[in-house]
């Protein structure tokens, strides 16, 4: 009886400083945010060719499930540790969830930790989602999920401990960075390009410019946007953790003033240059909005935010075609939308955070940037940006590199399976009807890699509809 009393009186301590209204907004923002995941697949898949929808579609479920894992056995704890005295990664003390109480994960938290975990893991799974895009339309399924596991293992949680762990180095420096501009969107956007770089370019890059040619569909761009729009709002503001302060409000605001403001700039320069009306533009100007506001929003008052995100988007759309100039497929546009609007963000954050701002929760203590004359500001944002850009690429580029190696995870397919399609060479579905006018599927046979490869497949007379080619039985 005294062992259960001594239980009780320990619970009622570590749930002490709990706030039910904190919990309750976290929660639904940790479930609104996992909305982002399918968001960005949709995104991704809507701006390319259809005959490899699919794989992008089952890469965003998987992805989900396995970083969930990672973070489960011990990436939490390497993101997250409150007990490492390294400046560069946490430690295992919280592995699978080890010495994970009811409690807070730090003293005086209004959330407990186990909420924090969740949170905190969904994040890690739309950073890693953002930048394996880059498999599109040439890139093998199975390498890339074992790239992005190992990729958050050795560069998401590291920067998550450098940026928010009170002993993490760029905390310490004095780097602001309040949802992720550097975790999330510059290393998602660097192994990006880092990730194309690697797999080379699809094929009909003709005198240095990537293939032309229709995007499977605007539409379901625009609706995967608009899952990525709503639960941003989300992703910011709960980062603060609480809702019973002003600062959470100001920080929705401000995501909602950039996303407003940086697709109106985008979609009417883009209109200015090609004349035409694009709902393409307008998905890609709110997602530079988004990306800018991230590092921004919990620190900038919004006048602040409006000049930012205006800047960011006129620069993204100035740079949109950054990957090309370079000679890189980087089929998703992560780097410019990313990588560039992640900077963009962190600089004017550098520029214009705001101690006013920031002080609207009652705890938090900044000098200010440039207009509040913190010199240094601009300078701790450079350290960061560098620091994780120079580290996300040489660090992804090798992991590609060894994984390559590795039997049975070769990155890219064949030209022939290119040419086929992700969906068709490696998925058992496609995402419209596998030949036109016929109901009953159940004859056709679906090409494995090794029957793509060989001279004996029983399968041939490929018939062309649209751009998916589709082998049909020689019978037929």
């Amino acid at each position: 009886m005294s062992l259960f009393k001594r239980v009780i009186e320990n619970y009622d301590e570590e749930v002490a400083s709990l706030v039910p209204a904190d919990m309750a907004y976290v929660a639904v923002a940790t479930v609104m945010i996992l909305v982002i995941t399918p968001g960005i697949a949709l995104f991704y898949g809507g701006m390319l060719r259809g005959k490899n929808f699919m794989t992008l579609i089952i890469q965003s479920y998987m992805v989900t499930s396995l970083i969930t894992i990672q973070f489960y056995l011990f990436g939490f704890s390497l993101a997250c540790s409150t007990t490492s005295s390294s400046v560069i990664m946490g430690n295992f003390t919280f592995g699978a969830l080890k010495n994970v109480s009811a409690g807070p994960l730090a003293e005086g938290g209004t959330i407990p930790a186990i909420l924090t975990f969740t949170f905190n893991a969904i994040f890690a799974v739309c950073t890693v989602q953002i930048f394996l895009g880059a498999i599109s339309e040439r890139g093998r399924l199975l390498p890339s999920l074992v790239l992005g596991f190992v990729w958050c293992t050795l560069c998401y949680c590291p920067f998550a401990y450098w940026t928010w762990s009170a002993n993490g180095w760029l905390y310490k420096l004095g780097s602001l960075d309040f949802a992720g501009g550097g975790p999330v969107h510059v290393s998602s956007g660097t192994a990006s390009l880092a990730y194309s770089f690697f797999l080379g370019r699809r094929k009909g890059w003709i005198d240095g410019k990537p293939p032309k040619f229709k995007p499977y569909s605007p539409v379901l761009s625009f609706i995967g946007s608009l899952l990525i729009y709503f639960p941003w709002l989300f992703f910011n503001s709960g980062t603060l953790t609480t809702i019973t302060t002003p600062r959470t409000l100001y920080i929705l605001t401000n995501t909602h003033l950039a996303a407003s403001f940086a697709m109106a700039t985008f979609v009417f320069y883009d209109y200015a240059v090609t004349k035409k009306w694009s709902i393409q533009a307008a998905a890609e100007g709110l997602i530079v909005g988004l990306v800018f506001a991230t590092p921004a929003c919990g620190w900038l008052a919004p006048w602040a935010i409006v000049v930012g995100s205006i800047f960011t988007a006129l620069v993204c759309r100035s740079t949109y075609n950054i990957h090309a100039w370079m000679g890189i497929d980087d089929t998703s546009h992560s780097f410019n939308v990313h990588a560039l609007g992640g900077v963009l963000g962190s600089l004017c954050t550098g520029v214009f955070a705001s101690p006013n701002i920031a002080a609207m929760d009652g705890v938090t203590e900044i000098e200010g940037g440039w207009i509040f004359h913190h010199w240094k500001q601009v300078g701790y944002q450079l350290a960061g940006d560098a620091a994780i850009i120079s580290w996300t690429f040489i660090m992804t580029y090798a992991l590609c590199f060894i994984i390559d190696k590795i039997p049975g995870l070769k990155m890219r397919v064949s030209e022939e399976a290119e040419e086929m399609g992700l969906d068709l060479y490696e998925m058992a579905e496609t995402a419209d009807p596998f030949i036109k006018g016929f109901e009953d599927n159940s004859h056709v046979e679906y090409l494995t890699g090794e029957q793509a490869g060989s001279s004996n497949s029983n399968l041939s007379n490929n018939i062309e509809l649209g751009d998916v080619k589709r082998p049909v039985p020689a019978e037929v």
